[in-house]
């Protein structure tokens, strides 16, 4: 009688199973279009034996029914790891791609009016000076083509700065969000413990939570993780560990000038104490070591906080971070080899000068699309300033008593203003903000006499102030108020014919790569085109690896979704499934109870 009533329990025990996939089955069905839904899944088993009998053959066993192993997440780490991995791909890729298609609209390359056209017309004004050099009209008409050309140049400047601000502060942004992460996926480490503590169900839908959470992070920055067997996670970026089981580690957005142990820069000048660096809060170490540039060999081109800071760099460059290589001596241009061995001396000294800073540029300068995009720029804008400053207001080297040897203004080469009382020679066409190009000094030559003369004073990297860069350069006022003062004329009053045709000879001189790196000079014209090409070289490949890791994402989010996407088909064919295994342990449990009603009523006991 025992036994006989003992098969109620497995009856009941199919109902319960039964109905824990139906509550499942509705649940999936539920969350059929709820993004970052895992598919569950009922794992049902048998309960335990009771033994009947044994002999020396057979064991007799009788069942106690089924009961619900686990309810389980269907997930494949594989493909988590890998749509994580290509996602972060993607994402660096994306953020450097939409810079470009950004920075060239500030050079019009897309609207009609590029700034070769200014270029040209420059170029244009020039010639018609060529003409009548001594005409108001035709100085005036050119000075104000160039104070054109010069406002376009500081638009152009101004534009990339603000862009890199914008940039500022969508790592900021990003900074914060990753924290923002961070945290989240503690505390939902938190709550699956405090869910599977009793050790009856499985948190899955914390799970689900925190897995989109890691999605999101991966997005964001390179991310590896370790799921832990009490169902936390691990979570590790760039190396560090940000999530543990006790708490997480928060980064912060830093100036970089409180950092500067992280650039390896001789002096940072202008503009550099606005930019932010991720750095871990608590030692203040860089998130990323910026010595070392992104690849796919290394696995390190992943994140779109790290595609943000590859887009904008670490300051506002300017010419003087292009390296230029110096020019070997040639024997024939020395008088005596004493003087041949010590320009060689100093040769191998600028060489190996050269060699260290062509190394800063390639690593700090060349793989950020902006700051390199500002220092090309400036190259040619400070060719072309002080190629013409240079003609009007030509300088010669002099050797003074004490040895030393000064840039002086060469007032014989150098044409002078047009009129009474603008007879005289050193007014350049484009000047320095805060400094003028001469300062008059009497001085006492080599040979003992003395001189008033203009001396010229010297750019210097170091001081941005000296510069004739894109920052620091305008129209000459004077030249602005009246145009008779430019250079173009000499003491009869004639034109200066030669220096005009110096400038427009400066179009087709070649006097620069577009990259240390290249062998290929170029003039003004074929610089420009360069750069640009150069900037589309850029932005094609950028946009050709973030498509193609774009169609990863793709086919492996579909490989994912095929795995933890729920089919409103399948589950209501599993509801089906379930509804008549229902049933069936209902149906079972009232035939036992008809059998022990039966035995009852039969036996009269």
């Amino acid at each position: 009688m025992g036994g006989t009533m003992g098969r109620l329990s497995i009856g009941v025990t199919g109902l319960q199973t039964n109905q824990y996939a139906l509550n499942t089955t509705a649940h999936n069905l539920m969350n059929t279009q709820t993004e970052g839904y895992s598919r569950q899944q009922v794992m049902l088993t048998d309960r335990s034996y009771t033994l009947l009998c044994r002999d020396g053959v057979v064991t007799n066993k009788s069942g106690l029914g089924v009961v619900t192993a686990e309810i389980k997440q269907v997930r494949d780490n594989f493909a988590d790891q890998a749509y994580r991995t290509e996602s972060g791909r993607m994402n660096f890729y994306k953020a450097q791609y939409e810079t470009v298609t950004e920075v060239e609209n500030y050079f019009g390359e897309l609207e009609g009016m590029d700034f070769n056209t200014c270029m040209n017309d420059l170029w244009l004004a020039l010639q018609e000076m060529q003409k009548e050099s001594n005409s108001i009209v035709t100085r005036s008409s050119f000075i104000s083509t160039a104070q054109t050309f010069l406002d376009r140049v500081q638009g152009v400047r101004t534009s990339l700065i603000s862009y890199q601000r914008n940039l500022n502060l969508e790592i900021e942004s990003q900074v914060n969000r990753i924290n923002e992460l961070a945290d989240k996926i503690f505390e939902l480490n938190k709550n699956v413990l405090k869910a599977e503590a009793a050790g009856i169900e499985n948190a899955n839908d914390y799970k689900d939570a925190r897995n989109a959470a890691l999605d999101e992070l991966s997005g964001l920055v390179n991310t590896e993780y370790v799921n832990n067997t009490d169902g936390t996670v691990e979570v590790f970026i760039e190396g560090r560990c940000l999530v543990t089981k006790g708490r997480t580690y928060e980064l912060e957005a830093v100036r970089i000038c409180e950092n500067e142990q992280y650039i390896a820069k001789y002096d940072f000048v202008n503009d550099s104490t606005d930019f932010f660096m991720p750095v871990w809060k608590d030692d203040q170490e860089a998130l990323f070591n910026i010595k070392k540039i992104p690849s796919t060999e290394a696995n390190t081109d992943v994140g779109a906080l790290k595609g943000l800071l590859m887009s904008r760099g670490y300051f506002v460059s300017n010419y003087t971070d292009v390296p230029v290589k110096p020019d070997k001596p040639i024997v024939e241009d020395f008088d005596n080899d004493a003087d041949y061995q010590a320009a060689m001396a100093q040769y191998e000294t600028d060489l190996n000068q050269y060699v260290k800073d062509l190394e800063y540029f390639n690593t700090y300068v060349e793989p950020y699309t902006v700051t390199n995009l500002m220092a090309q720029f400036d190259v040619l804008v400070n060719a072309m300033v002080t190629g013409m400053n240079d003609i009007l207001c030509p300088n010669k080297e002099v050797e003074l008593a004490d040895g030393s040897i000064i840039k002086i203004l060469d007032e014989e080469a150098a044409g002078i203003g047009m009129g009474e009382g603008n007879e005289y020679a050193g007014t350049e066409l484009f000047s320095r903000d805060t400094m003028p190009r001469y300062t008059e000094q009497t001085v006492t030559f080599a040979d003992g006499t003395v001189h008033t003369v203009k001396v010229y004073n010297e750019e210097s990297a170091d001081d941005f102030t000296t510069l004739y860069s894109t920052g620091n350069v305008q129209v000459n006022p004077d030249l602005l108020k009246d145009p008779s003062l430019l250079p173009l004329s000499r003491e009869s009053g004639a034109e200066a014919q030669e220096v005009v045709d110096a400038m427009l000879g400066l179009w087709q001189e070649k006097f620069a790569t577009v990259s240390p790196n290249s062998l290929v000079e170029c003039n003004f014209m074929d610089y420009y085109a360069g750069m640009m090409e150069d900037l589309a070289d850029r932005g094609y490949t950028y946009d050709s690896l973030a498509k193609t890791q774009e169609q990863s994402v793709n086919d492996i989010e579909n490989l994912r979704q095929g795995v933890v996407g729920v089919s409103s088909d399948e589950e209501l064919s599993n509801l089906i499934k379930f509804q008549h295994a229902y049933n069936a342990s209902s149906r079972y449990i009232s035939t036992v109870a008809e059998m022990i009603e039966h035995l009852i009523s039969t036996l009269g006991v």
